[in-house]
C-alpha cells in the first residue's frame, strides 16, 4: 500500500498537479452534472407546460360545450388529435376506468392511464410508452365530465422522442465541452506548476551548483517574498558554518605555528640532556617551552569556546572597583619586576551590570599586557571615565615601539610588533582573547596611540542604582 507514496507525493510538483487536477476534475464534473440537470429540467418543464397548457384547454372545452360539439372543435383546433398519427394523444377515463372518450390519435383506446391517483387540484406528470410504442410524456389533470355526476380523469400524451434526441445532443455538447475544458485546465496546471516552481530550481541550483560549497550569498532581492525567508536563513546558516570552518582552519594554522617553536626547544632541551648536558637548566628550559605551549593552547580554546558560542555572558551585578583593584594586585608583581607603575583613579564604589568572570579575564589581559611591554620605569594608568552611556575604563601606556599603522593589528593573533616580543612568555592571545569577550558582554575595545601612549578604552558598562538605606 505504500508504494505508490513515493512516486506521488514524494515530489512538489506531483502533489501540485495531483491536487490541481483532482480539484478541477472535481469541480467540472460538478459543474456538468449542475449543468445536465438544470438543461434538462427547462427541456422537460417546458414539454410539461406544454402538456398542462393542451390539457386545461381541453378540460375547458369539455366543460363548456355539449360532448359532441366539444369533441369535433378540439378536433378542428388541434388537429393533432384528429388524425391516426402517433405524436399526440387524448384520452378519458371515468372514475371506474372505463373510457369515455378517446381522440382520433388514439383509435385503440389503450393509452396507458396515470400509474397513481390523479390529486383533486393538481396535475400528475407521467413517463409512458404510447400504442405505436414510442416513449412519451403525459399529464393527467381531474376534472367534471358536463352530465356526469362523478369526476373524469383526462389523459393528454404526446411523444417525446424529439425531446429525448434534444436531451442527448445536450449531453454530448456538454461531455465535449467538459473534456476539453478538462483537458486545457490539465495543460494550463501543467504549465503553471512548472512555470511556479522554476524559482524554487533556481534556488535550489543558487544554493551549490553541482555539490559545490555556497561562498556567496544568496541573491535574496531577485527571489519571491515566499523563498525570501528561506534564503535568509540559508545565508545565515552559511555564514555561521564559513564562521565556524574559519575558526577552525585558524585554530589549526595557529596551533601549528605557534607550537613549533616550543616543541622544537623541547626536543632540543631533551637531546641536550640525553648528551650529559647540566640537567636542571635543561630541564627549566624544557618546562618553559611545555608552559608556553600549554599557555598557548588554553587561549585557542578559550577563543574557539567563546566565538563558536558554547560558553555565554551571564550578567549580574558587580562591584567594578573592587574587581579592578583585584586586576591591579594581579599584574602588581610583573609591573615590579620591570620597575613599572601603576597608577590607578578610581571612585570608593561603581555598580555596574556585567560578567564579573569574563569582564575580570578581559581586565587582567589588559593589565598584564601594558606592564609587559610598557617600557621600565613608566607608568600604567587605569581610570573610570562616565558619560551618558555609562562607565568606561581607561588604560593608558608608553608605547615608543609602536607606530600608528601597528594599532590596527592590535587583538591579532599572535602578532608580536619586533622579534624581542617573540620570546615573551605570553602566548599573544591576550589581546584576541580581550576583544572576543568584550564582544560577547556587548562592550566595545579600542585602541588609540597619542603622543606615543597607548591607550585602551573598553566600554560602556551599564551602571545600576543601589537602592537607598532607609534613615533612622
Amino acid at each position: 500500500m505504500s508504494w505508490p507514496r513515493k512516486p506521488l507525493f514524494g515530489s512538489i510538483r506531483a502533489r501540485l498537479l495531483l491536487l490541481l487536477l483532482g480539484g478541477l476534475g472535481t469541480l467540472m464534473l460538478a459543474l456538468f452534472l449542475l449543468l445536465d440537470f438544470s438543461i434538462d429540467r427547462q427541456i422537460f418543464g417546458r414539454l410539461d407546460a406544454t402538456l398542462l397548457g393542451r390539457a386545461r384547454g381541453v378540460v375547458v372545452l369539455l366543460e363548456s360545450h355539449p360532448r359532441d360539439d366539444a369533441w369535433q372543435e378540439l378536433h378542428e383546433l388541434v388537429p393533432e388529435y384528429a388524425t391516426g398519427g402517433h405524436t399526440d394523444f387524448v384520452q378519458i377515463w371515468d372514475a371506474a376506468g372505463r373510457t369515455l372518450l378517446s381522440s382520433a390519435s388514439n383509435a385503440a383506446s389503450n393509452l396507458q392511464p396515470p400509474p397513481a391517483p390523479v390529486p383533486a387540484n393538481a396535475p400528475l406528470f407521467y413517463d409512458l410508452r404510447l400504442p405505436d410504442g414510442h416513449r412519451g410524456r403525459a399529464v393527467g389533470l381531474r376534472f367534471a365530465m358536463p352530465g356526469r355526476a362523478d369526476e373524469a380523469v383526462l389523459v393528454v400524451a404526446e411523444e417525446r422522442e424529439q425531446v429525448d434526441q434534444l436531451e442527448r445532443r445536450v449531453h454530448v455538447a456538454l461531455v465535449m465541452g467538459v473534456v476539453g475544458m478538462g483537458l486545457l485546465a490539465a495543460l494550463l496546471s501543467v504549465l503553471a506548476v512548472r512555470g511556479g516552481l522554476r524559482p524554487l530550481l533556481a534556488f535550489a541550483a543558487d544554493t551549490g551548483p553541482d555539490g559545490a560549497p555556497r561562498v556567496e550569498p544568496l541573491p535574496v532581492a531577485r527571489m519571491p517574498s515566499e523563498l525570501r525567508p528561506f534564503a535568509d536563513a540559508l545565508n545565515a546558516a552559511f555564514a555561521r558554518l564559513q564562521a565556524a570552518l574559519g575558526r577552525e582552519r585558524r585554530f589549526a594554522r595557529d596551533v601549528a605555528h605557534e607550537l613549533r617553536t616550543p616543541l622544537a626547544e623541547t626536543r632540543m632541551a631533551v637531546e641536550l640532556a640525553t648528551r650529559g648536558a647540566p640537567s636542571a637548566q635543561v630541564l627549566a628550559g624544557a618546562l618553559a617551552s611545555i608552559d608556553r605551549m600549554q599557555r598557548c593552547i588554553d587561549g585557542l580554546l578559550a577563543l574557539s569556546r567563546y566565538e563558536a558560542g558554547i560558553e555565554q555572558a551571564q550578567v549580574e551585578p558587580l562591584e567594578l572597583v573592587d574587581l579592578l583593584r583585584r586586576s591591579l594586585a594581579l599584574a602588581a608583581t610583573p609591573a615590579g619586576k620591570r620597575e613599572v607603575t601603576l597608577a590607578a583613579s578610581l571612585p570608593d564604589e561603581c555598580w555596574v551590570m556585567s560578567d564579573p568572570a569574563l569582564l575580570e579575564r578581559i581586565v587582567d589581559n589588559l593589565l598584564l599586557n601594558a606592564a609587559e611591554y610598557a617600557p621600565a620605569d613608566s607608568t600604567v594608568q587605569l581610570a573610570l571615565i562616565t558619560s551618558d552611556e555609562g562607565y568606561t575604563l581607561r588604560l593608558g601606556n608608553a608605547a615608543p615601539q609602536l607606530a600608528p599603522d601597528d594599532v590596527e593589528r592590535l587583538g591579532e593573533r599572535f602578532w608580536r610588533k619586533s622579534a624581542a616580543r617573540e620570546a615573551s612568555q605570553h602566548g599573544g592571545l591576550g589581546l584576541a582573547l580581550a576583544g572576543t569577550l568584550a564582544g560577547l558582554l556587548g562592550l566595545r575595545l579600542h585602541f588609540a596611540l597619542e603622543h606615543g601612549v597607548l591607550w585602551a578604552e573598553l566600554g560602556p558598562l551599564r551602571p545600576i542604582a543601589l537602592p537607598e538605606s532607609p534613615a533612622s
